[in-house]
């Protein structure tokens, strides 16, 4: 149980850290703009490939690191538990998967050349993935709440 619960509050800590940029690129991807297909807004640009990394980077990680370190062993615990976990996991699999669609579109970004419509797509996808990153993290804390 001690090495659960010390798996369990690096996970906390590691959802502490992708909450954090996942709120970055919120802010960033709020000041990112385009007007008749000028872009006014490098700073912002910036910060939203910042923040993008962070969560490109951060987010697999941590997902392998949760399913093996804390879903596993908690899974064992109650048939609740059990499918609680698998329901994680599976939203892990989407979450990658928006994850993907949002390096597509900060690729796509850097070389558009339709600037607004990349705009667009980039704002799209990244708040698309910090509102599921958000709803599921808020999940994870509320049932695994004894375990983190």
């Amino acid at each position: 149980m001690q090495t659960t619960l010390l798996a369990g509050k690096k996970v906390r800590d590691e959802h502490l850290s992708l909450l954090e940029a996942s709120g970055q690129l919120d802010r960033s991807l709020d000041r990112l703009g385009c007007y008749s297909e000028v872009y006014f807004n490098l700073g912002a640009a910036d910060e939203v490939r910042y923040s993008g990394r962070q969560l490109i980077e951060q987010l697999p990680r941590h997902c392998r690191h949760e399913e093996t370190s804390l879903l596993n062993r908690v899974s064992d615990v109650s048939p609740e538990l059990t499918e609680f976990c698998r329901q994680m996991k599976a939203e892990h699999v989407a979450l990658l998967e928006r994850l993907a669609d949002l390096r597509a579109a900060l690729e796509d970004f850097d070389k558009a050349e339709d600037l607004c419509e990349a705009v667009t797509h980039l704002k799209q996808e990244g708040k698309e993935l910090t509102h599921y990153l958000r709803c599921h993290v808020a999940r994870e804390e509320e049932e695994l709440s004894g375990f983190l």
